[in-house]
């Protein structure tokens, strides 16, 4: 198979894990309604806004990605490490185990789009 085409599943992918990961949040079981509640691990709402505001860039930068355009590459490097670090600021919260198995294949899927940005030839394509 191309690499071009493996990379742009990738990209769906991703795109596809994203949204089940945004969904999921939002439906969470009772033991882990109870158990946040009990903990109070509220997030403030500058850190709502700034997760949000690097997730809809990241959204963005998915589609700059799959139309290999070269701006695409150095953002999602730098978002990626940014969204990494603020994610060790996360105050702690319990998760069911199905989200972070999504959350888990995110990670991986995000590992794959660096090798393939960085180690492989579709680099060159975003040289054009």
């Amino acid at each position: 198979m191309n690499l071009k085409t493996i990379f742009k599943r990738l990209i769906l992918l991703d795109l596809l894990l994203f949204i089940l990961i945004v969904v999921a949040a939002f439906y969470p079981s009772a033991e882990v309604e109870n158990f946040n509640k009990y903990f109070e691990s509220e997030f403030s709402n500058s850190f709502l806004i700034i997760i949000g505001v690097l997730q809809l860039i990241y959204l963005i930068n998915l589609f700059l990605l799959y139309k290999f355009k070269s701006i695409g590459k150095k953002i999602y490097l730098i978002l990626f490490i940014v969204l990494w670090v603020l994610s060790l600021l996360v105050p702690p919260h319990a998760t069911d185990s199905w989200l972070y198995v999504l959350e888990g294949l995110g990670l991986t899927i995000s590992g794959a789009i660096l090798v393939f940005l960085y180690f492989t030839p579709i680099k060159k394509e975003f040289d054009k």
